[in-house]
């Protein structure tokens, strides 16, 4: 069993993080069906998942003749009334047939893209992984970012930011392997690009979904913070105040990052691989000490300069 999806991740358009009931219905993007939220240990709100139809070739490696036929369910998510995501994701299903089957047959079956052709399952997932995309193939990022550019034109929000940030995208493949031991294989393309392959037992594979959109959250968390600081030095370096940044980068940022809150606790220890290597809450604490210390050492020259 194989699923396949793509999370881009962003800074909501508000000017202050959302309360929950404002996150709720940012996300009541579907009249008459229910958005989930939980509050604990930080806000986290989960759009109804929409559907997308899709016919066409899927990325392969090498390339070879394929088709998919079904549908892909994508959700938005909002945490800390601070951070958009749009989460596009389908299990892949191999058959013998190339006929087309009339839509109310993959409509019945959301998430479910139904493969056919000379390609294995292997050449499918290093197809997926490879940072650029194949033209004229399946695009799950494309889905991700309509959805994600919906949420940020909703009118509950004011379009004003305290940050200039960069969205990311992590690409993820999942796959469900009988006695594995879950492992992960995270991958840093680009900027902007990265790509994740899971290992898990079959029954895991759904939280894997839960999983891969945690690491893409934490991974623009740490990004972003990273964005901070490189501004902040700039600013220092032509004798700007980076006070402004620096101060939002800690109050918006910093309080979000908890690695496994919301992941399944069967495979929380998955994280305890990416703390090693490529490293995750080390170096973000070292970038927060490095912040809070210029923001200290800053306001400490301001009082004293006023009390000369």
């Amino acid at each position: 069993m194989v699923i396949i999806g793509e999370v881009r991740t962003s800074l909501l358009h508000t000017s202050l993080p959302l309360p929950g009931a404002a996150a709720a219905d940012l996300l009541a993007l579907r009249p008459g069906t229910q958005v989930r939220a939980t509050s604990r240990p930080i806000n986290r709100t989960l759009s109804p998942d929409t559907v997308t139809g899709v016919d066409c070739s899927l990325p392969s490696e090498p390339r070879t003749r394929s088709r998919g036929i079904g549908t892909v369910v994508t959700r938005a998510i909002v945490v800390g009334g601070m951070v958009a995501q749009a989460s596009s994701r389908a299990e892949l299903e191999w058959t013998d047939y190339r006929e087309r089957k009339p839509w109310k047959y993959y409509s019945r079956r959301p998430g479910v893209i139904e493969v056919s052709g000379p390609v294995t399952t292997d050449q499918v997932l290093a197809g997926f992984q490879m940072p650029s995309r194949q033209p004229e193939t399946l695009d799950l990022g494309s889905i991700s970012q309509r959805m994600i550019n919906h949420v940020q034109d909703r009118p509950q929000l004011d379009n004003l930011t305290a940050l200039r940030t960069r969205p990311t995208s992590m690409r993820w493949t999942a796959v469900g392997v009988e006695d594995a031991v879950p492992a992960v294989r995270l991958h840093i393309e680009d900027a902007t690009m990265r790509t994740v392959r899971v290992t898990v037992p079959p029954h895991l594979l759904e939280e894997a979904v839960g999983f891969c959109e945690d690491l893409a959250l934490h991974d623009w968390l740490y990004t972003t913070l990273g964005h901070v600081i490189a501004q902040a030095e700039r600013d220092m370096a032509r004798d700007a105040d980076p006070m402004k940044g620096l101060r939002a980068g800690l109050s918006l940022l910093v309080r979000l990052w908890m690695p496994g809150a919301h992941v399944s606790p069967e495979l929380r220890p998955l994280w305890q691989g990416l703390e090693a290597v490529p490293g995750f809450s080390e170096p973000w604490q070292r970038q927060v000490d490095w912040i809070r210390d210029q923001v200290f050492m800053r306001s400490l020259a301001a009082v004293e300069e006023l009390h000369h």
